[in-house]
């Protein structure tokens, strides 16, 4: 998997779309977000999903295909939330943990944590923006190949959760 940290995406829901693309949302019958959903709504989840998205550029009647979707993290624990540090150290976690797991040239992540503090952003309002794209020769394998890229995603974010314990527990938080 390619990883990177970005300092801004774009947002595929409020307006941005991909030129023809199938949008689903909290409905959708995507087995691989209805999974990832539910293990981060668990009550021992250390994240909380705030939203997810999932797009399907051109899918109608393409011989190729593509997979794109967002989910938004947030610290379950309140007093978390707005510790910039912590979302930084997320996202550098998370980016060596995905690098190790697949080697697949067809799946692309993109991490984008809160940019540094400004006079506009409120501490209440941190997240954590993970983008995840894949592509195949066909819809149905992008679709399958992005699901097995969450799959690496939520096995990561469990790892990341047990580091970010460690850390808190160390500096006494």
């Amino acid at each position: 998997m390619k990883v990177e940290v970005v300092p801004e995406i774009a947002r595929l829901k409020g307006g941005f779309r991909l030129g023809g693309s199938e949008i689903c949302e909290e409905g959708t019958d995507i087995q691989a977000l209805a999974d990832f959903r539910a293990a981060l709504g668990g009550i021992n989840s250390f994240f909380y999903l705030q939203d997810s998205v999932v797009a399907f550029p051109g899918r109608s009647g393409e011989s190729h295909g593509a997979c794109i979707g967002q989910v938004v993290l947030a610290f379950r624990r309140l007093d978390l939330n707005a510790n910039r540090s912590l979302y930084s150290l997320l996202s550098q976690t998370l980016q060596e943990l995905l690098k190790a797991t697949s080697s697949s040239d067809a799946l692309f992540a993109k991490l984008c944590p809160p940019a540094p503090s400004t006079e506009d952003a409120h501490a209440s309002e941190l997240c954590l923006i993970l983008q995840l794209e894949a592509i195949g020769s066909t819809p149905e394998q992008a679709e399958i190949r992005w699901g097995h890229g969450l799959a690496h995603i939520q096995k990561a974010l469990i790892a990341a959760a047990d580091i970010l314990r460690l850390h808190l527990a160390k500096a006494g938080v």
